[in-house]
């Protein structure tokens, strides 16, 4: 048994548990779906009525239609891997320029305005915002440097193991089927649920906690599947930064070690997503429709929206900290084998540590995610608009006549033919973009937030040019890291599973 075995402290009977959660609640969801659709017959009605009424209009191209559609989401995957590799090699220069670009931007317009308009309140709302911003990009210039260069890096990983996008799809798939079921459950139960509590004792405090259940319940499997499919995916990135080999299988394999702790991680997130989820439902199903709609009234209720809102705002603020604190815990239970507890601490350390290194990746993926989102827009959509009018509107007899304002049912239909491309090519660049976070925050892991983490001989995958900005800027970085508080411990090296 090596170092690494004997430290793990996983509770690994909760998956189990767990798992049981998760046959349960599919199976209410789809009985649930079974009941509405067997006692709501117009439903069933309308959704026969849509779906001959499309299979009338499209007729013989009803077949070319699912083809396109399929057609379009490989081409959509080839696109995304496109530009994954397209970063992999510019990632870094696009970043920083967009980080020093916009306060340089806007400095140059405050200047404009000065000289271009005689109102100087003007040039002001510019100047102080970018005044403000290139401060902050100065204090930490280094560091943006190094966080453009390992999220050029975390392109390049995603780039390498392609394999890492499986997972991803495998959660999409069972989150769509999550979605469904949940939506169907609180429908079927929001129906139902005053008949049940009839004739019994019960509050209406005992509906709230039924509908707490069922929507932690639903939010327990979701953020539990997404965990599962981000530790697949850090144990790829981890072999890629280490060695020269992964798997899918090989990280299965190591994933199942802390089993326990990862559902435990997905249960905890879950639970305060759920209070916030719970009060959003409960305030729009029942308090605000309750009061008399008098002008008393409706200040008032203005007044508790605005207040409710407010509300709902902070609790989704701590809601970002409590993930912001936890940035790492998923990584350390995977890498570490800590349990979660443990790893639950010692990620708030090093968050807190590596705060603007994790602010830099996010703003990489953002601009990532941007630029993506510009480039999937400009192919699909251009190429859909003019496929739909030039050959699919015409071959669908849709009229040139005028719609409104001058525009024309041809082009309103071209339109929504682009949106549909758009839409199948921009899902699969989107999924893309949650890889290249995993492998940020894996490479940021090893090493920035904790390099007395491993030795040197774990970073052979690490290019020249990264390897110099750490050099060059890890003694800076380091003084910002209470090294002899952190508790830190090595083990040996890994061997080739």
């Amino acid at each position: 048994m090596t170092t690494e075995e004997r430290r793990v402290r996983d509770f690994g009977l909760i998956f189990y548990f767990w798992f049981l959660l998760v046959i349960a609640a599919y199976a209410f969801g789809f009985y649930a779906i079974y009941q509405l659709v067997v006692k709501n017959t117009d439903l069933v009605q309308w959704v026969l009525e849509k779906f001959n009424s499309v299979t009338t209009v499209l007729g013989d191209y009803l077949w070319w239609v699912v083809g396109v559609a399929g057609a379009l989401f490989v081409i959509g995957i080839v696109f995304a891997y496109l530009q994954v590799w397209l970063m992999s090699y510019i990632g870094a220069e696009i970043v920083n320029t967009v980080i020093f670009g916009i306060p340089l931007v806007l400095t140059g317009a405050g200047i404009y305005s000065f000289i271009a308009f005689s109102e100087v309140w003007i040039g002001i709302v510019l100047i102080v915002p970018a005044a403000f911003l290139l401060i902050i990009a100065l204090l930490v210039g280094k560091r943006v440097v190094l966080g453009s260069k390992i999220f050029e890096m975390s392109n390049e990983a995603v780039n390498d193991e392609k394999s890492s996008l499986t997972p991803v799809f495998f959660f999409a798939l069972m989150s769509l089927i999550t979605l469904i079921t949940g939506i169907a459950a609180a429908v079927f139960t929001s129906a139902n649920i005053d008949q049940w509590l009839a004739g019994t004792t019960a509050g209406k405090w005992v509906e709230y906690v039924v509908f707490f259940v069922l929507i932690y319940a639903y939010l327990a499997i979701h953020y539990t599947m997404l965990h599962f499919s981000d530790a697949i995916n850090i144990c790829i990135f981890k072999r890629w930064n280490n060695y020269k080999d992964s798997s899918l299988k090989i990280a299965i394999r190591e994933i199942w070690k802390v089993k326990g702790s990862i559902v435990l991680f997905g249960m905890f997130i879950a639970f305060f997503d759920a209070i916030i989820k719970t009060i959003q439902f409960f305030a729009n199903r029942n308090w605000f429709r309750k009061w008399k709609k008098n002008k008393v009234w409706t200040k008032t209720m203005m007044v508790l929206k605005i207040i409710f809102f407010i509300f709902i705002i902070i609790l989704k603020g701590l809601f970002k900290i409590l993930k912001f604190l936890n940035y790492y815990t998923l990584t350390i239970i995977v890498v570490e084998k800590r349990g979660f507890i443990r790893s639950v601490v010692r990620s708030a350390d090093l968050s807190l540590d590596s705060a603007a290194d994790i602010i830099i990746g996010k703003t990489g993926v953002n601009i990532a995610k941007g630029l993506f989102t510009l480039l999937t827009m400009g192919f699909f959509s251009s190429g859909g608009f003019f496929l739909g009018y030039y050959w699919l509107a015409n071959q669908l007899s849709i009229p040139d006549a005028e719609f409104a304002l001058g525009i024309s049912y041809k082009i309103v239909f071209s339109l929504a033919i682009g949106a549909l491309f758009f839409l199948f090519g921009y899902l699969p660049t989107s999924a893309i973009l949650r890889p290249i976070s995993t492998a940020y925050k894996t490479i940021l892991f090893f090493h920035i937030a904790d390099p007395f983490r491993g030795n040197p001989g774990r970073r052979s995958r690490i290019s020249k040019d990264i390897q110099k900005n750490i050099d060059d800027i890890q003694a800076e970085v380091m003084e910002t890291y209470d090294k002899e508080e952190r508790p830190t411990w090595e083990k040996p090296q890994e061997a080739k599973a």
